[in-house]
Order: structure tokens, then C-alpha cells, then sequence
């Protein structure tokens, strides 16, 4: 999501010389602006790269609509901003959107993105209004197809490292995520910290409303877990109730930070946990630098949990 938002603040003066128009060229400060928002939210992980990509779609949109309604664009103009903002945008929503939901809300962006179309080109104009429905149609067709070959590559390729309850990366998968990061420290790339989550009092939800319950509990928890974190971080059923989030390029600060808002979400979604964080040493093995995170995650238990507490460099537990 970075690279996308990044990419089109780059355009954006160059959209704006394009269409050569007084409103449009005023708007590039105000949309540069907000894309450098959203930019700075997804580094600080203030903003989760879903709500990242809804509140890019929605400036996209609004300006796609409102430059096609409100300015006097020429019928090709019209034509051409069509295809272009209802190819790139559904694109964009298949990204974004909750794989479960990815597909119809790219089919509500593509008919949103036509409705100017629709509105300047009738009735003088069928002919030019028939070629963009017909390129639309063929490029959504297309991308739908591309997209199903996916989900069975992904599916065929990812199972085994998939845990099947919860959809998250198994322990398998987060030992490679965990080694990469080591390889990435001393190869001289960006540091690394990882937050070892347990939830809390979970054995008494599962001997109390069942295992049935204790299995809703945990997918929710994914589901929580997942919407928070970055694309390029790694959300883990380590197992049981434990679950571990790998943090590539963050420093122990961000991590706890991180680590905090967590807590705080897990407490919205009624599952507290405690939570260990460590961030990678150089003198770190994988095996040493999760025992760091479980060490932590430890004191937070004995220190009354639903609490973060974090190794330092020296290995010791602080608050």
C-alpha cells in the first residue's frame, strides 16, 4: 500500500497539467497532502494498510466524480478518465478489500467510476459510451480471471504454512519469517522486534462456554490482529492461544507502541492477552530472540496480564 500511495502523489501534478483546468491544478496541494497523511499514518502504524486503502479510494473517487460532473470535460476527456480510474481503482479494491468481500466491492468502485460516464454521454454520445462499457467489461472480466488463478496458486502453494483455523501463517512459516529478519540484521539491513501475545484466562473460556467458543475466540482474534499490522509484517499462531507478530524494519520503541495498541484492541474485542516484546539482537539466534519476546510476554502474566512488558538489550524484563 505504501508503494501504491507513494506512486500516485508522484503523478499527481502530472494528472493535474493533463486536464489544464484552474479547479483541478488548486486541488494537487489539498491531495498531495492527504496522501502524504496516509503515508505517514501507515509508517507510524497509526492506520492499518485496509483503512490506509479505503481512505485512498474514497480521495480517488471523490475526485474522479466530481472533476467528471462539475468541470465542462470534452466527451473524450470523459471517456478517457473512465477507463482509466475504472481500470486502475478496482484493481485497487481487490488489494484492499477483505478477501471474502474483495470482489463486489471492486464491482460497486467499477460501476461508481462509470456513473459519469453514464451521465455525460447520454443520449448524444452511445456510440463512445458502448466502446468504455465494453473495454470496462473486458478488463473487469480479465482481472477476475487473474484473480482466481491466484487464490488457487496462493492456496495450492501456502497450506502447509497456513494454520487452518485461524488462516494465519503456522509456526513453520513464522520460523522462516523469524530467520529471514536474523539474515536481514547481519547482512547489515534495518532491525527487527517481534510481540508474543497470550491471551488471558483462555482455558477458562474454553472449560466454561466450550471449545466451540475458545475456537470463535482465536479466529477473532486473527481477524483483529491481521487488520492492524503493516503488509509486510507477519502475524503468526505460534500455538495454543499464543500468537506472534513479526515486526521487519521497527525498533523496540514502535514495537511497543504497537504492542500497546494491540492490547487495547484485543480489550475492544473482549479477549485481553499479555504481551512480550523483543526486539533482535545481533548476538540473537531465532530460538534466543523468541525466548526474549516469551520471557516478557511471562512477566506480563505473573504481573497481573493484560499488560506489555519488553526485553531490553540486556536481556532484562521492563514495563
Amino acid at each position: 500500500m505504501t508503494w501504491l500511495v507513494g506512486s500516485v502523489l508522484l503523478v499527481t501534478p502530472l494528472e493535474a497539467f493533463a486536464y489544464d483546468n484552474p479547479i483541478v491544478s488548486g486541488t494537487v496541494p489539498l491531495r498531495a497532502g492527504f496522501l502524504l497523511l496516509i503515508l505517514f499514518g501507515l509508517r507510524t502504524a497509526r492506520i492499518t494498510a485496509v483503512e490506509a486503502g479505503q481512505l485512498f479510494l474514497t480521495q480517488a473517487l471523490l475526485s474522479m466524480v466530481s472533476w467528471s460532473v462539475l468541470l465542462d470535460l470534452e466527451p473524450n476527456r470523459i471517456a478517457v478518465q473512465t477507463l482509466a480510474y475504472g481500470t486502475i481503482l478496482p484493481v485497487c479494491t481487490l488489494l484492499i478489500a477483505p478477501k471474502a468481500t474483495r470482489r463486489p466491492w471492486a464491482f460497486l468502485v467499477f460501476c461508481v467510476t462509470l456513473y459519469p460516464a453514464i451521465a455525460r454521454l447520454l443520449p448524444d454520445h452511445l456510440a463512445l459510451l458502448a466502446q468504455v462499457v465494453a473495454a470496462l467489461l473486458v478488463h473487469g472480466a480479465s482481472v477476475g480471471v487473474l484473480d482466481t488463478h491466484t487464490d488457487k496458486a496462493e492456496l495450492a502453494g501456502e497450506m502447509a504454512g497456513i494454520d487452518p483455523l485461524t488462516g494465519l501463517l503456522n509456526r513453520r512459516s513464522a520460523l522462516s519469517a523469524l530467520s529471514h529478519c536474523v539474515e536481514g540484521l547481519t547482512d547489515g539491513r534495518r532491525p527487527a522486534a517481534l510481540v508474543l501475545i497470550d491471551l488471558d484466562h483462555f482455558k477458562r473460556l474454553n472449560d466454561t462456554l466450550g471449545h466451540e467458543a475458545g475456537d470463535d475466540a482465536l479466529r477473532h482474534v486473527a481477524q483483529v490482529l491481521t487488520a492492524f499490522v503493516r503488509p509486510t509484517d507477519h502475524v503468526c499462531r505460534w500455538g495454543g492461544e499464543e500468537f506472534l507478530v513479526v515486526l521487519p524494519g521497527v525498533d523496540v520503541d514502535l514495537a511497543v507502541e504497537i504492542a500497546e495498541r494491540l492490547r487495547l484492541r484485543l480489550i475492544d474485542a473482549g479477549v485481553p492477552g499479555s504481551f512480550g516484546v523483543a526486539q533482535m539482537e545481533e548476538t540473537d539466534t531465532v530460538t534466543s530472540w523468541v525466548r526474549h519476546a516469551d520471557d516478557a510476554m511471562y512477566v506480563a502474566k505473573h504481573e497481573g496480564r493484560n499488560t506489555v512488558r519488553v526485553a531490553d538489550s540486556d536481556h532484562h524484563v521492563s514495563a
